[in-house]
């Protein structure tokens, strides 16, 4: 089952981040109906991108409000391919908290508890960052 990430504050843009992310991930932006109704499209998406080519890629979608979210799809030549962080779903939280949430969003990890929610009701979870409670949302 899908759950949404959310973070309160974030140090980089939305584009920034993507930008940083683009050495180890394969993007592509997703527009999101009002009210969220083809979410199911798109976690659909993130399924058959994370089952491509008989192997596991993890794949997580940045969603920074309004319509615009970002697919991001592991790279078969990424150095992570080959971490046991990144080898089944489960693992995906755990990279975005050690390889993302930190080094590249500033979130050290004392500051983690009291900046970083866990959802697994997604359209909730994009409301909540649509209404400016949160910075960003990674569903995955």
């Amino acid at each position: 089952m899908s759950k949404v990430l959310l973070i309160k504050k974030a140090t980089l843009h939305p584009l920034s981040l993507l930008d940083r992310l683009t050495r180890d991930f394969i993007q592509e932006d997703y527009i999101l109906t009002q009210e969220v109704n083809n979410l199911d499209i798109l976690l659909n998406r993130m399924t058959t991108l994370s089952q491509q080519g008989g192997i596991y890629r993890p794949v997580f979608t940045i969603y920074p409000g309004g319509d615009c979210s970002f697919i991001n799809t592991m790279k078969e030549n990424s150095a992570f391919m080959n971490s046991d962080k990144t080898h089944s779903a489960d693992h995906i939280l755990t990279f975005l908290l050690e390889n993302i949430l930190e080094p590249l969003l500033g979130l050290k990890q004392e500051e983690q508890n009291d900046n970083v929610s866990l959802m697994k009701d997604i359209p909730t979870a994009l409301k909540s960052v649509d209404e400016g409670e949160y910075a960003l949302g990674f569903i995955f």
